[in-house]
């Protein structure tokens, strides 16, 4: 395994290490570092409390060779009722200068996105079960070169100080 697919499991351990609200975080490495247009990773996950709110976030890992400032992603989530909803979501990684928003080091850059596909749930799962989280590239190119790596974390509301 390479050093660099290494990254997202130790930030996703240290990560699930410090905090008590993390409920399902998983990521996938793009195949070859270039996410082609039929590559859809799913994410599947199981929710058992559908009283409190929670929260969806899109994590991007890219390299300073992406091309664009922003990326727009198909994301579709199916509950356990077989209902699916899907939204389109754009994420913007960089400034209008082209200095990336994303925290890293070197030349990789880590990005996290609310995912508002979740606005028609009233940021709550109405039904236990097994959720099924999909992502598709949704840019006018069919291969995006520079995104290593997609993923999606859901957590429950930080509390206040």
């Amino acid at each position: 395994m390479r050093p660099v697919a290494l990254l997202p499991v130790v930030i996703a351990l240290v990560g699930a290490g410090c905090s008590g609200n993390v409920v399902f975080q998983a990521d996938q490495e793009v195949p070859n570092g270039s996410w082609d247009r039929s590559w859809k990773p799913e994410f599947a996950f199981d929710i058992t409390d559908t009283v409190s709110p929670q929260d969806v976030y899109l994590d991007l890992r890219h390299t300073g060779d992406y091309a664009y400032s922003n990326i727009y992603l198909f994301a579709s989530l199916q509950g356990p009722d077989g209902r699916a909803y899907t939204d389109t979501v754009e994420c913007t990684l960089a400034d209008p200068t082209g200095r990336w928003f994303g925290k890293g080091t070197g030349f990789i850059f880590s990005d996290r996105f609310q995912a508002h596909v979740l606005y028609k749930l009233h940021n709550r799962f109405p039904r236990s079960g097994r959720y099924t989280f999909t992502l598709e590239q949704a840019m006018r190119t069919e291969r995006l070169d520079g995104i290593i790596d997609v993923g999606i974390s859901v957590e429950r509301p930080k509390q206040g100080p």
